[in-house]
Order: structure tokens, then C-alpha cells, then sequence
């Protein structure tokens, strides 16, 4: 309680940087998580760059889908990683994840092409899970995404979930705002899980740390960064402070295959 309230005294001397906006908190993303083996690799990317991204650019442009996003698991890698691609898909609206998952299966089936047929024939649906946006920072000045993610999952500790949120936004957000500005990040974003869940389920957070060059991927937090936005602070107490409300569950490199936006 002690190393909360300090930094809650230290938070009141944080300006938060104009060139840069929250994301929009209550966005939705439906993630479905596919398994592609070794050998059939290429041909599954080249049907998503052939067929898949037409149809993703046809349903961002008519639906109620803001954007759609093809991933490729970098790291973990290998025959042991329960999935290698991930189709990101994100809403503002909560009931058109329904009505737009049948209409994609519909422009997938459409005109006898068999896009879904062909894609089952290579990779194998794992599972989905239904993600909300709790916290963000975009740079203003670049929309676009970021070339490779970082994604970790969280287990946030029973009891801690609004802690541990308030932490990310008080004290991560302004923390990532000046990586961005010092380029070394691309944008940021916090998650929870909304379905599946219960207390057997491994994580229940997500955080995102976008780049638009790998390497940049060595510049976290460090004591250095953490004295230009909070000089007042204690590097130490303020990173203890996030760590002791979650674990880390897992940590895999995302790299973009395409992506289509509203």
C-alpha cells in the first residue's frame, strides 16, 4: 500500500505528451488462432496474400469489422507451438461480431472459389477468444501498424484486475508515450480477456507493444526513461508495483502479413 500511494503522489507531477492519443478503450477484437504445418507454410501464405486479403479489404470496406489483421508467429516457433498464425479482427460494436462472422464465412464460400474450403485443407482452426481494449497509446502522426508486436499474456492476480489497469494506464501509458517518442516503439495497448475465462484458464490480460524495427524490441522500461517522464519516481517501486498484481504467462513475437482498416 505504501509503494501505491507513493507513486500515486509522484503520477500528479506526469504531463502526459500532446502528440499522442489514447486508443479507443472498448474496442473489441475477436482473435482465431490457426495451426499450419511445416510444409504447407508458403502455400497458406500465399493464399492469404492472393484470396484472403481481397475478401478482408471487401468486408472492411462494407461491414462493421474496423479492421482485420494476418499474423505469423515468429517466436515461439517449431512443431511444439500449439499455433502459428492469428487472424486478428476488431469491432466497436459488441454485437457485430456475431453478424460479421457469418457474413466472412459467406464472402469466403462465395462464387465457388472454396477460399475457406482451401484454407482448412491447410491449416487447422485452434481456437478464438473475444479480447476488450482497456488501455492504449497511438502516435497521432503514423495510424498505421506496427510491422512486429510483442505480445504477452498476463494471469492478473485474483481481486487486482482494476489495480492492475490503473497501474498500466498511470504509469505504463506515460512510459510507453516517451519510447514512442524516442522512436523506439510504434504504439502500445492493453487487453482483457472477455470469453473464454474462469480459473482455469492460464491468462486473462494482454499487453501489446508494437515495432516497426525488431531491434527495437531491447528498449523497454529502463531507469533512464523512467527519469524523463517521472524524475520523482523510484524505478524499482514502480516496476515492483506493476509485477507484484500479475504473472507472466507467455511472450511471442507477431509479425504482420497484412492488414485491411475501415
Amino acid at each position: 500500500m505504501k509503494k501505491v500511494t507513493i507513486l500515486t503522489f509522484v503520477l500528479v507531477c506526469v504531463t502526459v505528451a500532446s502528440g499522442y492519443s489514447q486508443t479507443e478503450e472498448g474496442a473489441y477484437l475477436n482473435i482465431d488462432y490457426l495451426k499450419v504445418e511445416t510444409e504447407n507454410l508458403a502455400k497458406f501464405e500465399k493464399l492469404v496474400k492472393s484470396e484472403w486479403v481481397p475478401i478482408l479489404k471487401k468486408e472492411a470496406s462494407n461491414g462493421d469489422v474496423t479492421g482485420s489483421y494476418f499474423y505469423k508467429i515468429v517466436y515461439p516457433g517449431g512443431n511444439l507451438s500449439k499455433y502459428n498464425y492469428v487472424l486478428v479482427r476488431t469491432y466497436q460494436d459488441l454485437d457485430a461480431i456475431m453478424t460479421e462472422g457469418q457474413r466472412l464465412n459467406e464472402l469466403l464460400s462465395d462464387g465457388g472459389k472454396g477460399v475457406l474450403s482451401k484454407s482448412l485443407a491447410l491449416a487447422e482452426f485452434q481456437f478464438s477468444e473475444l479480447w476488450r481494449t482497456e488501455a492504449g497509446v497511438m502516435n497521432i502522426m503514423d495510424a498505421e501498424p506496427g510491422a512486429y508486436a510483442i505480445v504477452n499474456f498476463m494471469r492478473v492476480k485474483p481481486g487486482m484486475e482494476n489495480q492492475y489497469l490503473a497501474l498500466e494506464n498511470d504509469i505504463a501509458r506515460p512510459l510507453h508515450e516517451e519510447r514512442i517518442r524516442q522512436d523506439q516503439m510504434h504504439n502500445w495497448r492493453t487487453y482483457s480477456l472477455m470469453k473464454p475465462g474462469g480459473i482455469e484458464y492460464k491468462y486473462n490480460f494482454i499487453t501489446a507493444d508494437f515495432y516497426d524495427i525488431i531491434s527495437n524490441m531491447e528498449y523497454g522500461f529502463s531507469n533512464e526513461i523512467m527519469k524523463s517522464v517521472m524524475p520523482r519516481a523510484n524505478f524499482t517501486e514502480t516496476m515492483n508495483a506493476i509485477i507484484n498484481t500479475r504473472e507472466i504467462v507467455n511472450s511471442e513475437l507477431w509479425k504482420l502479413l497484412s492488414y485491411q482498416k475501415k
